[in-house]
């Protein structure tokens, strides 16, 4: 089950989310106090959405986090699917009715699409089967 939960919640949820948030975004230490903070004013200002995902007991098995954003070329408006985190392995199933509450979500907010970005290719296959097509890849190189 995927509830979404309200900002006044976010509290009672904050531990689960950083953890969550760190390890999917998978976030530097030296990063992390400013990392949390951003997102915890996101949250908490409706910037961004915390959606959890319960099992059958209603136990916490995963954190979703969504942000509505606006193309700055296109204008259009999109939902960025920003983090994913189970705490285990959730079946095709389950994944498919998440897609289905999230495209609803972005149809009703009047989104022209979703996007999410990961680093983990079990996610991308995940994703690609449900007919996500990768849209451009980034990459890195530190100079320190």
């Amino acid at each position: 089950m995927i509830v979404k939960i309200l900002s006044s919640q976010v509290p009672q949820f904050w531990e689960a989310i950083k953890f969550a948030a760190t390890q999917a975004d998978e976030v530097n230490v030296e990063n992390t106090q400013l990392y949390l903070n951003e997102l915890l004013h996101a949250l908490l200002n409706d910037k961004a959405q915390c959606f959890t995902v319960l099992d059958d007991n209603r136990v916490l098995v995963g954190v979703l986090i969504t942000r509505i954003e606006i193309d700055k070329i296109t204008g259009e408006r999109f939902l960025y699917l920003q983090i994913g985190y189970t705490w285990k392995s959730l079946e095709d199933k389950i994944w498919k009715e998440t897609y289905e509450i999230f495209r609803s979500f972005a149809t009703n907010l009047q989104c022209k699409y979703i996007l999410f970005s990961s680093r983990n290719p079990a996610i991308w296959n995940r994703m690609e089967k449900l007919g996500f097509k990768e849209k451009i890849r980034t990459h890195s190189l530190n100079l320190d």
